[in-house]
């Protein structure tokens, strides 16, 4: 599933919530998600997982 379907499937399920407005939710959690990665190092989402910074560099 790529971006545009999961925004369609957000949309779809909340009685169709124009896509404009999923699509600024979909980008809403993500950005959450990496805000908190780069606070804390580490998102816990109940039953979805545990999700960690990982620092990527060059050798």
């Amino acid at each position: 599933m790529n971006k545009k379907e999961l925004v369609k499937r957000v949309a779809d399920k909340l009685d169709g919530l124009p896509q404009k407005t999923a699509t600024r939710a979909v980008d809403a959690v993500f950005e959450s998600i990496a805000e908190g990665l780069q606070e804390d190092g580490v998102v816990t989402i109940g039953k979805w997982g545990t999700y960690t910074a990982e620092d990527i560099t060059d050798s």
